[in-house]
Parts: structure tokens; C-alpha cells; sequence
């Protein structure tokens, strides 16, 4: 319940006037300053709901693990956070659910393959990321284009089929 509310709140965040800031002082700084954006204010706020966030994330975690100690963080950890987080979409609110998706459910998906399940994990996340670098929420943007302007023309051949 808490969770959905938080992702909520920062669906909320994303989408409203403070999201825009962002995405602008993400893109580009100095375009965002000379639009009027208080980049130190927006930098320091990015931080600020950056630092709640992963402290929310800790308060849910440690139940799950039920006892928290500095080598459960470990690099191989980290690492598999920023792998969701780039196969998913970076820029998509939606993009680390679905790496997450992907980053848990991939390896148990290819265990059949007994011990070389990691090997060929490895290879479909290089090859996705090869081609589609935007991550899957990427990928779909792209089909979702492809697939519309197809539909498009498609109208447009028709109604030029009519009129002839």
C-alpha cells in the first residue's frame, strides 16, 4: 500500500512542473538556467527526493532481509540495480519496474540451460543494448512510432485509393 502510494507521489513529481524542471536540467543545464530554472534549487531537490527515496526503499528492504549489515550491499548488488535500471529505460518512469522485471525473471527463465544461463544472459542484455540502447520502454516507444506510422499511411493510401 505504501509503495503504490509513494510511486504515486512520484508519478506525480514526474509529471508536474517540477519533473519538466528536471528533464531539463538533466538534458541540459545551461539551457535550463537561461529558461529561469533555479538549477542549485532544482539540483538540491533532485537530491533531497533522490536520498527519500532510496531511504524508503531501505525501510522496505530490511524486513524482507531481516537483518541489514554493510556486505549485503555488495558490488554485485549494485550493479544489477544499474543494470535494471538501463535495460528497463533510463528516462522512463515505468523503465526500472520492467528491467526489474527482466533483471529477476531473465536468469530464472534461462535456467534450463544449467550452467550456461548467466553466459547467455549476459549476451541477450549485450545484444539488447546494442540495438536498442534506450532500453526496452525505448524499444517499445519505437515500435509503438513504427507501428502508428505504418497505420497512417496506410489511411493515407486509402483515402487516395477513394478519391482516384
Amino acid at each position: 500500500m505504501a509503495l503504490g502510494l509513494f510511486a504515486l507521489l512520484l508519478f506525480w513529481i514526474v509529471r508536474s512542473s517540477w519533473g519538466r524542471a528536471f528533464m531539463a536540467l538533466r538534458e541540459n543545464p545551461v539551457r535550463a538556467m537561461s529558461l529561469g530554472v533555479d538549477t542549485r534549487r532544482y539540483t538540491l531537490m533532485a537530491f533531497a527526493i533522490g536520498s527519500s527515496m532510496a531511504g524508503f526503499a531501505g525501510a522496505v528492504y530490511a524486513p524482507l532481509v531481516q537483518y541489514i549489515e554493510p556486505s549485503s550491499f555488495n558490488l554485485g548488488l549494485s550493479l544489477n540495480i544499474l543494470l535494471m535500471t538501463i535495460v528497463g529505460g533510463l528516462g522512463y518512469f515505468l523503465g526500472p519496474l520492467l528491467g526489474g522485471l527482466v533483471a529477476i525473471l531473465g536468469p530464472e527463465w534461462l535456467r534450463a540451460a544449467q550452467g550456461y544461463y548467466l553466459i547467455l544472459y549476459a549476451i541477450l542484455v549485450m545484444v539488447m543494448m546494442a540495438f536498442c540502447p534506450q532500453g526496452l520502454m525505448g524499444l517499445y516507444e519505437r515500435l509503438a512510432k513504427r507501428l502508428g506510422a505504418g497505420a497512417e499511411t496506410r489511411a493515407a493510401d486509402a483515402a487516395t485509393r477513394e478519391r482516384a
